[in-house]
């Protein structure tokens, strides 16, 4: 099931929260909007994902998990962006699929994602990936559209 929701993604009740990110290593945390923020308000978070992008290639619709803390919801990285500014639509369709395999392997309940849409059209390129891989899934995805 997927929700279209306004307000902050950093307050989602949900157990894991998936943002889109740069590929190869991100200094700094990743990627801008949802991801910076993550990696200012969790640091710890984005420590693990520099981590292993030093050791590990971290390529176009590959995911990074971190586990929920005790404060905190669990961290899905999906590589989606060519550099800081594109999201790939080949890259973006990977990750989706990908991230409902994840939800549907660990039995994962709840999925808050920002509208990871940096210079493609949601509503065209975007929304309708949204729709192939995550509705009709028993994770209920919360997509923030602010």
């Amino acid at each position: 099931m997927i929700k279209i929701i306004s307000g902050d993604i950093l307050r989602a009740n949900a157990e894991f929260v998936a943002l889109g990110v740069v590929t190869g290593a991100p200094e700094s945390g990743g990627g801008a909007g949802a991801a910076a923020k993550v990696s200012s308000k969790w640091p710890e978070v984005q420590q693990h994902l520099r981590q292993f992008t030093r050791g590990n290639k971290f390529q176009g619709g590959d995911l990074f998990v971190v586990a929920p803390g005790k404060n905190r919801p669990g961290v899905i990285f999906m590589a989606v962006m060519s550099d800081a500014e594109h999201v790939s639509v080949s890259f973006l369709n990977r990750g989706l699929r990908k991230l409902a395999r994840y939800c549907i392997k660990h039995k994962v309940k709840s999925v808050a994602l920002p509208k990871i849409a940096a210079g493609v059209d949601w509503e065209e390129e975007v929304w309708p990936l949204v729709e192939k891989f995550l509705e009709g899934e028993r994770t209920e995805f919360y997509v923030y559209e602010d």
